[in-house]
């Protein structure tokens, strides 16, 4: 997306930005790439497409980190649980909530063999793996600011530019104070409050 890019390109960390629609083949030559990271593969239409293509442009003995939703996934989403799956009217106010990502990427979840089967089909195998975000977790991330962004952007837009960046280190160190327990609380646990629950996603380092 435009957008995206324009910020990342304010990093300075990026020596080419490309505009284009992972939905399609990548506009990369095959074996361009030592190394490449994803955290959207689960947003498109076919993933194992996409892989096919990230395996296509990574050169042998080159390493893809893979961000992906597991089973548990939809599980832990209100959207889906109470309304998705009951068609309960009383519950159709968390349409507002959801936004569109139930739609979007939920649908895309899968368990970890489910996705070392497409990586093993293009040629792709599992280096590490390591599962995390807990119910705990998600269904804070599921509540979070979705209902109020329209209007938290219009206040964000009356802001001055210069004091954005204040504002920006005053907002992380909020959030702080209440993730870092809680990522604390999972890591000592395993998955957090619901330690019998599988993790939300899958993070994969995998090699061609």
């Amino acid at each position: 997306k435009e957008n995206l890019l324009r910020k990342a390109g304010q990093l300075g960390l990026y020596r080419e930005l490309k505009v284009g629609d992972a939905n399609n083949p990548l506009t990369f030559a095959d074996q361009s790439f030592q190394s490449v990271f994803s955290n959207i593969v689960y947003w498109l239409d076919d993933p194992g497409a996409v892989i096919t293509e990230i395996a296509r442009v990574l050169r042998p003995g080159g390493h893809a980190c893979l961000m992906l939703p597991n089973r548990t996934f939809p599980m832990f989403s209100f959207y889906n649980q109470l309304y998705v799956k009951t068609a309960d009217p009383d519950w159709a106010f968390l349409e507002k909530l959801d936004r569109g990502r139930f739609a979007d990427n939920i649908r895309q979840a899968r368990s970890i063999e489910e996705w070392v089967g497409m990586f093993e089909h293009c040629g792709l195998r599992v280096r590490t793996h390591v599962s995390h975000l807990s119910k705990t977790i998600v269904q804070i991330w599921d509540i979070g600011l979705r209902p109020l962004f329209p209007v938290l952007l219009r206040m964000v837009n009356a802001v001055p530019r210069e004091e954005f960046p204040a504002i920006k280190r005053e907002w992380i160190e909020a959030m702080r104070q209440f993730l870092e327990p809680l990522l604390r609380i999972e890591a000592r646990s395993g998955s957090g409050a619901d330690s019998d629950a599988e993790p939300a996603f899958h993070c994969f380092i995998v090699e061609k």
